[in-house]
């Protein structure tokens, strides 16, 4: 089975010394969708820091299989939100 890795990146680069065995990239696309969730979930503090984190997924060749990217932009101009919200019934 193919290796992948998923390094990750905050402002500083994390290496994946290990990666994982997976049976295809959309495998490893499931995988780092998963980590990135994982580490906003329990290290939400960590991601305010800086407001930008992603997993960055290779094969054992290097090659970039996906990069997933999580962003938080405070301070939205609210006219390109539009109207505001209706309350639930």
């Amino acid at each position: 089975m193919p290796r992948y890795f998923f390094d990750t990146q905050d402002g500083r680069c994390v290496r994946d010394p290990e990666g994982a065995e997976l049976p295809d990239a959309q495998a490893a696309k499931r995988e780092g969708l998963s980590i990135l969730g994982e580490i906003l979930r329990y290290q939400g503090e960590e991601f305010w820091k800086t407001a930008h984190f992603s997993v960055i997924v290779t094969n054992a060749a290097g090659e970039r299989i996906v990069t997933l990217t999580a962003n938080a932009i405070e301070d939205i101009d609210d006219r390109t939100i539009g109207a505001p919200h209706e309350p639930a019934d």
